[in-house]
């Protein structure tokens, strides 16, 4: 998220967004995954992908989750992280991504007033939300929730080596839990979004 980025980098960690060099972290993970290489060891000299301290974003929108696609290969190949999973009012979540456009040259695959955010999610075929699911809050709220599962169940999988931190982004107290996680000082936690968007969606899109 890029309220994550913007604290983190606020807190003075090397941290990316989206990009790793002149390449999209995403594409360099997948690569390395499917190449049957540590995902985090693209052999490619454009993937500027190692001595990172914090990556708050490596997929490049739902076509590309490999967060979600490849989350076993990527809990296997790094030897210690640390994995923050954050969550919010799923309604207001959906409601977003349901007019969530953007026409900025700084994002990939762009999304337009046709092309939604929530619509690319439908479209996409991620593990865990097929094609043609995920059109209301209910079947998107379903495959959340079961992919937060899936991420506690590969963490505790390797005890003392992952640890998993869980935030509500709208929980007024986040800033001191995530001093508390990160020692970064509550002060440097905001909400960024460069997207346009607003928080209304047709009814029938909310059962």
């Amino acid at each position: 998220s890029t309220s994550l980025q913007s604290y983190l980098e606020c807190g003075g960690y090397d941290s990316v967004h989206w990009l790793c060099g002149g390449r999209y972290c995403g594409d360099c993970i997948e690569e390395a995954i499917q190449a049957g290489l540590p995902p985090f060891s693209s052999q490619d000299p454009k993937c500027k992908i190692n001595n990172i301290d914090s990556y708050t974003q490596i997929d490049r929108g739902p076509e590309n989750l490999v967060q979600v696609n490849y989350l076993h290969e990527i809990m296997a190949g790094v030897p210690s992280a640390t994995f923050v999973m954050t969550f919010r009012n799923m309604t207001k979540w959906y409601m977003s991504m349901s007019n969530w456009w953007s026409d900025s040259k700084e994002v990939p695959f762009k999304s337009t007033k046709d092309n939604t955010m929530r619509g690319r999610f439908e479209v996409a075929n991620i593990t865990g939300l097929p094609v043609g699911v995920g059109r209301n809050v209910s079947e998107f709220s379903h495959f959340y929730c079961e992919y937060v599962k899936r991420v506690r169940k590969e963490v505790a999988k390797y005890p003392g080596r992952h640890e998993l931190i869980e935030i509500d982004i709208e929980d007024p107290t986040v800033g001191r839990q995530m001093e508390e996680a990160f020692g970064v000082k509550r002060t440097c936690w905001g909400h960024s979004n460069t997207g346009n968007h607003n928080d209304t969606v047709p009814a029938d899109e909310l059962q």
